[in-house]
């Protein structure tokens, strides 16, 4: 039995308004779900007492103490080719370490030891020092974390390597969180700590609210500052190394 052709018809313009329904919504969908996991705006602040405080600190340690920096780091290609295959292959994660260990300028050498991490433990990196001659990175492995957050994870806990050789360290230990990372920066690490640290954000759960969509948003991060305050102690280090030579470090003390 043939279907009259007005009925054909019919019905097909209605399948195709009820396909053109569905791919508007399934666009709209995407929309939502991009603008829900796109990245925070970062604001730059005027100023950061706190930040300028630690800035000051470590340029004047670096003009006592002479220590020279050697510009900003990157990661070894060979290095981050690998990384890239395994993220923590601890023989890969030792040879990054060194890298890292050499630019700071340190000359004690950290072991990298890799955990597992403990559920509802959000910790992700330690420093320790046991005895005279064992300097050990603690990583704690988590699939949720990204490459680049544990490159910063490394970077961080190296640079407690640095201050500790340097005796730079400061108290209470939440300052000295704040030191580290802004030594990191002025060490040459700064862009690569703000590619770590930018929050990694996934979708929990998503149901209809009002005729659209809303998603849940499971979030988390690494290291003490945040993106804002990364990007202060960033602008504040380009700032002051297009001011002062390194000449200008070696023979006279220069703060921003």
């Amino acid at each position: 039995m043939k279907i009259p052709k007005i009925i054909f018809i019919f019905l097909l313009s209605l399948l195709l308004m009820a396909i053109g329904k569905f791919i508007v919504r399934y666009c709209a969908f995407l929309r939502e779900k991009a603008d829900a996991l796109k990245d925070d705006p970062i604001f730059l602040k005027e100023q950061d007492l706190v930040l300028d405080e630690k800035i000051e600190y470590i340029l004047r340690q670096f003009w006592e103490r002479r220590i020279l920096t050697r510009g900003i780091y990157e990661v070894p290609p060979e290095i981050s080719k690998e990384l890239k295959r395994d993220k923590y292959s601890l023989k890969t994660l030792q040879s990054l370490a060194d890298s890292i260990v050499v630019h700071t300028g340190a000359y004690n050498a950290v072991e990298v030891l890799i955990k597992d991490s403990v559920s509802g433990n959000d910790i992700s990196g330690v420093y320790e020092v046991h005895g005279k001659a064992d300097w050990q990175v603690h990583l704690y492995e988590d699939t949720c974390y990204s490459l680049s957050q544990i490159i910063a994870v490394l970077i961080h806990e190296c640079v407690h390597n640095f201050l500790y050789y340097y005796n730079l360290e400061i108290y209470p230990e939440e300052e000295n969180e704040i030191l580290t990372d802004v030594t990191a920066v002025f060490l040459g690490f700064g862009e690569l700590l703000m590619q770590g640290y930018k929050p990694i954000k996934e979708i929990a759960k998503r149901h209809l609210q009002n005729e659209g969509i809303e998603f849940e948003i499971n979030r988390w991060k690494v290291g003490y500052l945040n993106l804002n305050e990364i990007a202060y102690v960033q602008r504040k280090y380009e700032e002051y190394t297009e001011k002062y030579t390194l000449e200008d470090v070696i023979y006279g003390q220069k703060l921003l």
